[in-house]
């Protein structure tokens, strides 16, 4: 049963949100060779990090040639948010028949589209499939990373620049419609709404804190918003 669910999570990985990561990582792996950063690196980044925002943080101060211990806790830092994400889904994977070391390895899975899709799938699946379907969607998502990007890289003299940073941001705005469409909680429809006011607002007054600034303030706004309402319906 366990190896069904990787196999239809690796199976539904090559969808539509497969082929918008592709091209993601194509203008990633195009800007990594503009950058002048070995082919190597675009794949064990793609493997280890499995995160494009941390990913082109990585590539940013590698341009800037700053230390190898630097790069590693921007990266740190930049995925920390996906501490939020983890503790959100792993309630929805839990089960008695896994052995703690199981939750550690699920975690390692969780980027935004795993979360994402991960956050629908769960609740209809039996519940000792959960944590399986999650890691064949990540495998699954993993791999067209790291393939898309290499491509990228060896095809970056033909990918205009523009092009190619256009083509990286390719995921985070189709994950971000799709995750409006998922809205099925009055929380996360304010969350959303709280973050995309605070995020602008924030950028124009300190554009190096705005995105940890507006996660936090609109986070905690969101949270004080959706505690009143419901005291309010009480």
């Amino acid at each position: 049963m366990r190896s069904a669910a990787f196999r239809t999570g690796v199976r539904e990985s090559f969808g539509v949100p497969g082929g918008v990561l592709a091209a993601s990582y194509i203008g990633f792996g195009a800007l990594a060779f503009s950058s002048g950063i070995p082919v190597w690196i675009v794949i064990v980044s793609t493997v280890t990090i499995w995160a494009l925002p941390g990913q082109l943080v990585m590539v940013d101060m590698w341009q800037l040639g700053a230390p190898t211990i630097a790069i590693v806790l921007a990266v740190m830092l930049t995925n920390a948010r996906f501490l939020p994400m983890t503790v959100t889904l792993m309630p929805t994977l839990r089960h008695r028949d896994h052995r703690t070391w199981v939750y550690y390895l699920a975690a390692q899975c969780i980027a935004m589209s795993s979360w994402v899709i991960g956050m629908r799938r769960a609740p209809e699946m039996p519940a000792r499939e959960r944590i399986a379907y999650l890691c064949g969607l990540a495998a699954g998502f993993i791999a067209i990373g790291v393939c898309a990007g290499t491509v990228g890289y060896y095809i970056a003299e033909s990918i205009p620049q523009v092009l190619q940073i256009g083509m990286v941001f390719l995921a985070p705005t189709y994950f971000f419609v799709f995750l409006i469409v998922e809205v099925r909680t009055r929380l996360v429809a304010i969350s959303l709404a709280c973050g995309g006011i605070a995020g602008p607002l924030l950028y124009l007054v300190t554009p190096q804190w705005s995105v940890l600034l507006a996660g936090f303030i609109g986070g905690t706004l969101a949270f004080a918003l959706h505690r009143a309402l419901e005291h309010r319906r009480v």
